[in-house]
This record gives C-alpha cells, sequence and structure tokens, in this order.
C-alpha cells in the first residue's frame, strides 16, 4: 500500500484520481504525486481574512513608528518594566528586568505581523499558477534584499549600519508582498 493510503485513509478516493490519470515513468514520480496531494490538502497559508487585519498593523505600525521616529514623541503609557535577555545601554546587561520605552518593539511588532498576514494570507483562487507565482515573488525578494544588505556592508558605517539591518528586516516582506502582487496583477491582466 501507498503512503497517504495507509497513514490518510480519508485521502483514498482523492488519490486515486490522480494516479488514474498519471502514468509514472519511475516508481518514484508516484511518492511526488502523494506529496502534491498532501500539500494540497493541508496548506501552510493563512486564510483569506487575515489580509485586511494584516494591513490594519501595517498601517497602525507606520503611524505609530512616524509617531516615534519621525516627531520624537515617547508616549509615557508606553514606558514600563520588560525582562531582558541582553540588553546594552550605558553597560551591558543580561537576564534582567529593565525600565524601557516600548512604542519601538511595538511599532517592530505590528509591521513584521502585518507584512506576514499579507504575504501569507492565501487567494481567492488559491492553486499551482499562484504557487509558481508565490515562489517567484519570494526568489525576487531574497534577491533584492540581498543587494540591499550588500550595499549596506559596502556603503553605511556605524549606527547607519544598524539602521539599515533593522530595514532589512521588514524589506525582505516588503519585497514579496509588492513583487507578488504585481506578479497577480500581471497575470491576471495578460488574456485582456
Amino acid at each position: 500500500m501507498l503512503f497517504l493510503e495507509n497513514y490518510f485513509p480519508i485521502f483514498r478516493e482523492e488519490f486515486h484520481e490522480i494516479v488514474q490519470t498519471f502514468k509514472p515513468a519511475k516508481g518514484d514520480q508516484l511518492v511526488y504525486f502523494e506529496l502534491k496531494l498532501f500539500m494540497r490538502r493541508f496548506s501552510y497559508l493563512l486564510p483569506r481574512g487575515f489580509r485586511p487585519l494584516g494591513f490594519i498593523f501595517i498601517v497602525a505600525g507606520v503611524i505609530l513608528g512616524i509617531i516615534r521616529f519621525y516627531f520624537g514623541i515617547k508616549p509615557a503609557l508606553l514606558e514600563g518594566k520588560v525582562f531582558a535577555v541582553y540588553s546594552v545601554f550605558l553597560h551591558s546587561k543580561s537576564m534582567v528586568i529593565i525600565k524601557n520605552q516600548l512604542i519601538e518593539e511595538i511599532v517592530g511588532l505590528l509591521l513584521i505581523i502585518g507584512l506576514f498576514m499579507v504575504a501569507f494570507a492565501r487567494e481567492k483562487n488559491e492553486g499551482q499558477d499562484i504557487s509558481a507565482t508565490r515562489l517567484n515573488a519570494f526568489m525576487l525578494s531574497v534577491y533584492l534584499n540581498t543587494f540591499f544588505v550588500i550595499a549596506a556592508i559596502l556603503f553605511t558605517y556605524g549606527i547607519a549600519f544598524i539602521y539599515m539591518m533593522i530595514i532589512s528586516l521588514f524589506l525582505q516582506l516588503s519585497f514579496y508582498v509588492f513583487s507578488f502582487r504585481i506578479m497577480i496583477y500581471i497575470e491576471r491582466n495578460k488574456g485582456k
């Protein structure tokens, strides 16, 4: 018996439909189709409803980021004690509770979580063509982010380099979201 039939009997009918239309040249290719069927059933993408929530998080993160970094406002409400695994201000500290302004962490979390939700929310008609587009967009975002990091290493120094590495954290997902959206737009308008 085959892998999915042994361990996942619910796949039996769907698996046999795929196998009947497939004429394997080698026995190893059958394993590929079992995995393909398994991945079709269990996707790691988030439900579609996460995309609008992700945009709300991104907008909130950008607004708070402008308030903090452009206007220099640090609300007293967001100052508190936090556990720090490692902290360097005037002295190095590790495994201690420190007093910290939390707006920077909130901005970072809102942006990363929002970008993650937008990037990995399922499309309305998620299929193999969209999966291929996702892969292409991911590869493009890795290339662009790598070029950004190389440029930062070569042309920025001191604290500016640290800022570039912080920007790089958000840039990878941003490049992915923008390139994926552009590729999807091009694919949908190709036939018009």
